[in-house]
């Protein structure tokens, strides 16, 4: 059995895509929640884009949770081009559709937010 196109980027691609996405996003949270422990601040329960906005190891914490959050959209982009290369329309088009409620979703959250 020979691998086509696209095949390496579909199981390689997404394993790596995986494995680094949440090994940084993981990194950011731990060195946030460290220099919060180190500080004695609380971050409260604040909206994920106020974490972001405010600097500092809010911000970390903020941009390891966002991180966490975009990695199943950053696999489905992966996997979309790697169904494209190896000629499977179909999948690729199942792809972007959950990619698109997934983002979707994500926005939905986003504007029903209640301001913090």
């Amino acid at each position: 059995m020979t691998a086509g196109p696209g095949r390496d980027l579909l199981g390689r691609g997404i394993a790596t895509v995986l494995r680094v996405g949440t090994m940084v996003a993981v990194v950011a949270i731990a060195i946030g929640y460290g220099a919060l422990l180190a500080t004695g601040e609380d971050p409260g329960a604040r909206p994920l884009v106020h974490l972001v906005g405010e600097g500092g190891a809010r911000a970390l914490l903020g941009l390891g949770l966002l991180g966490l959050t975009l990695i199943p959209a950053l696999a489905l982009v992966v996997a979309a081009v790697g169904f494209r290369q190896r000629g499977e329309h179909r999948r690729v088009a199942i792809s972007l559709a959950v990619l698109a409620l997934l983002l979707a979703s994500l926005a939905v959250a986003f504007v029903l937010t209640p301001p913090g």
